[in-house]
């Protein structure tokens, strides 16, 4: 087992998952200011034509559940809020590594949308403030299976071995051969990446929820949501269990079996023709 210590700084190192172009840190300091404009703020976007097109194909993707396609970035980021294509250009940046993922874990990009989605209807239904940044930390929520594969190839092959000898949850899996959980690992390079915390801890404990955390609420749906995929068949998170949902999740959101089925009829169909990007 590789020392934790050592673990995380290659986590953090500089890699070309770890580290951020050069323009997506201008980006974002440019839209913490308070006189960015959406049209100034698309506009140096659409400098960057590659990202501003990962962006878009992110918007577009099926989980925010938006039927008009959105063209621009000036568009996305009236109907979505600065902070939620802030998250997004970060997102984008990832994006190829997911997709590469899916070469080695076909269906963790289809489950990665589909939790989105989920989280965003959850959300939304329940009526918690900004679910499309609640969507964002669904989309991310297992990053650090991504790491883990790109960063310790050797590790990521003994966990695959481990989950299909005795069919058990990949985290179990993850716990054995590294010391910690795809969402410690995700929860490293996010901090480093210098996102907020309410971005950042539904992501990091939604294998491990407790109700008393910060963004608990936050926490909450995105476990819910990864639940609910799995249960559902939404795309593939690298094992075939479905684990028990927190009671304490449940509670504290005070979701009921008519929100899940309700959310299931209406993402069913949405769904189908969204998972590809």
């Amino acid at each position: 087992m590789i020392d934790k210590t050592v673990l995380r700084a290659k986590v953090e190192g500089t890699t070309n998952i770890s580290t951020l172009p050069d323009v997506v840190i201008k980006l974002r300091r440019m839209m913490d200011s308070p006189s960015m404009s959406a049209a100034v703020a698309g506009h140096e976007i659409g400098k960057d034509q590659v990202l501003a097109a990962k962006v878009l194909r992110l918007v577009n993707s099926g989980f925010y559940g938006i039927r008009t396609p959105i063209t621009t970035i000036t568009q996305a980021m009236v109907l979505l809020g600065f902070d939620v294509v802030k998250t997004l250009i970060l997102s984008a940046s990832v994006l190829d590594i997911l997709e590469l993922m899916n070469r080695h874990l076909s269906g963790l990009w289809e489950h990665s949308v589909a939790t989105a989605r989920v989280a965003n209807a959850l959300a939304d239904r329940l009526k918690l403030p900004n679910p499309e940044e609640i969507a964002v930390s669904g989309l991310l929520h297992d990053l650090g299976k991504v790491v883990i594969a790109q960063r310790f190839p050797n590790e990521h092959r003994e966990i695959r071995a481990i989950v299909d000898a005795r069919n058990c949850l990949q985290v179990e899996a993850e716990l054995e051969v590294l010391g910690v959980t795809h969402s410690k690992i995700g929860m490293w390079l996010l901090k480093r990446w210098g996102l907020p915390a309410k971005l950042v801890y539904p992501i990091a404990y939604h294998t491990e929820f407790l109700a008393g955390r910060e963004f608990a609420d936050r926490t909450a749906i995105i476990h819910l949501a990864d639940v609910m995929c799995r249960a559902r068949g939404y795309g593939y998170p690298g094992d075939n269990r479905v684990p028990a949902i927190n009671r304490e999740a449940w509670d504290l959101v005070q979701i009921t079996m008519t929100d899940v089925q309700d959310v299931y009829l209406q993402l069913d169909h949405e769904l189908a023709g969204t998972l590809a990007l």
